[in-house]
């Protein structure tokens, strides 16, 4: 297997993600369309799934046993999408931490003693456990343990509140596909100014090429923001731990990555807090952030983040005071 690969910063630079979302907001698509950005992609069920089929199983063939590769090996350098993740046996999903917080599998099985490689982006989906209720913690919404949780870098929350603005523009998509020639005309003209072959390469690119380090400026920015969130009276205990940290720089790196530079800048890290804000919606410092299902992209991305950033502190060190 091929050497294990760490940042600059010695943080692990795979990121993985974890939505929780209320029936009918797309949870099958998200998890399609990330597993067709990506070369290498694996998708299963957690309803299907075993701890031998998402890490390594051992087989007898000709009289000597093999190993052969479950979907987190198989997705070695790419993407794991899970669906319905809740319904995974809790042994199963045990034996995954490792998996997930090392990068590896640690296997002895049959006289077979060995480690293998899973260098690869987890991408979980499920529904909550009944009605989503924003007063109780994400362990209860999930029936997920602490552990396993801070271990997501981001914890997405879609809920699908009533909007009359929102559930216009939803009806009114969905009213234009039966339009079939002008929206083939549409997605055409889109495809001309950025083809998925073309975004897929460019990622694959950006993530092989780039190795980001940190500025001081974006170190500042992510210790005062830790700080910050671990003073908070609204912290959650198994989000706001020392590996909320590690993926703050995870989440900085890559987006250093995508905006095609080797230094992590200030505003690499604002993207990273705002994204940690947004996976937080019961413990929110920053106030701008509010529903993600709800919300659209801003005409001036760069402005807005450092705005909702600096009201952030502006915010803490009045009460602080």
């Amino acid at each position: 297997m091929a050497e294990k690969h760490r940042s600059p910063s010695g943080i692990f630079g795979e990121i993985i993600l974890y939505i929780i979302n209320l029936a009918g907001t797309g949870k099958s698509q998200f998890l399609k369309f990330a597993a067709k950005l990506s070369n290498r992609s694996v998708i299963t069920t957690g309803l299907g799934s075993t701890s031998a089929g998402l890490t390594v199983t051992a087989v007898k063939d000709g009289g000597e046993w093999m190993l052969e590769a479950g979907a987190l090996v198989l997705a070695d350098g790419g993407l794991c999408c899970i669906d319905e993740f809740d319904s995974m046996r809790e042994h199963d999903r045990a034996t995954i931490h490792e998996a997930m917080e090392q990068q590896t599998i640690s296997i002895a099985k049959a006289g077979l003693v060995t480690t293998l490689n899973t260098r690869t982006i987890v991408f979980g989906a499920t529904n909550p456990k009944g009605q989503y209720d924003p007063s109780q913690s994400l362990s209860v919404n999930t029936t997920l343990s602490g552990p396993l949780l801070s271990r997501f870098d981001i914890v997405l929350v879609l809920l699908d509140t009533k909007n009359p603005e929102w559930d216009m523009i939803v009806s009114s998509h969905i009213l234009a596909e039966q339009e079939e020639p002008e929206r083939d005309k549409k997605n055409e003209d889109l495809t001309n100014v950025w083809p998925l072959p073309m975004l897929r390469r460019y990622i694959h690119f950006v993530k092989g090429y780039f190795k980001p380090i940190l500025s001081k400026e974006a170190e500042r920015v992510i210790s005062r923001y830790y700080q910050l969130q671990r003073r908070s009276a609204t912290q959650i205990a198994a989000r706001t731990t020392v590996r909320m940290l590690e993926s703050l720089i995870r989440m900085a790196q890559a987006h250093a990555r995508l905006m095609f530079r080797n230094e992590v800048t200030r505003l690499d890290a604002i993207a990273a807090i705002l994204c940690i804000e947004s996976s937080m919606t019961t413990s929110a410092i920053v106030d701008s952030v509010g529903n993600a299902l709800h919300s659209n992209f801003t005409e001036n991305p760069d402005q807005e983040c450092i705005l909702a950033v600096l009201r952030m502190f502006c915010k803490y060190f009045s009460n602080a005071v």
